[in-house]
């Protein structure tokens, strides 16, 4: 049976860096993931972002969505990201074991770095 998802991604901003995590398998993405039941997108990427970073995050601005399909563990698998722009007070970051590093960057530097396939479109909402 085919699985779909509603996740989230908090694109993480402190002045004019932008907040890019690592993931073990080497692959760069947003602070986010599943929006828990009745849980609103935007309660979802606060509690998202405080999980694997430590940051409260303030200020959130839609930037749009994303979706991708690809197979997963042996299943068809559908993620929609619904992605947000947000703000934090410190670039201060405790990260969670979902992540094994992060980098505060500018949006140009971004791009260099190899992302995750639902993180890229993301990414591409950015204005430099």
């Amino acid at each position: 049976m085919p699985l779909q998802e509603i996740n989230v991604y908090t694109v993480i901003f402190h002045e004019a860096r932008v907040l890019a995590l690592e993931r073990p398998n080497g692959l760069w993405e947003f602070a986010g993931g599943s929006i828990d039941w009745g849980e609103t997108p935007e309660q979802a990427a606060v509690r998202e972002s405080k999980e694997e970073t430590g940051l409260a995050v303030e200020n959130l601005r839609l930037l749009g969505t994303t979706s991708a399909t690809y197979k997963k563990d042996g299943k068809n698998k559908h993620a929609i990201y619904i992605v947000y722009r947000a703000d934090a007070s410190t670039y201060t970051v405790a990260l969670s074991s979902e992540h094994k590093n992060h980098h505060w960057l500018e949006i140009p530097k971004l791009r260099s770095l190899k992302w995750g396939l639902n993180a890229e479109p993301a990414l591409a909402m950015l204005k430099e």
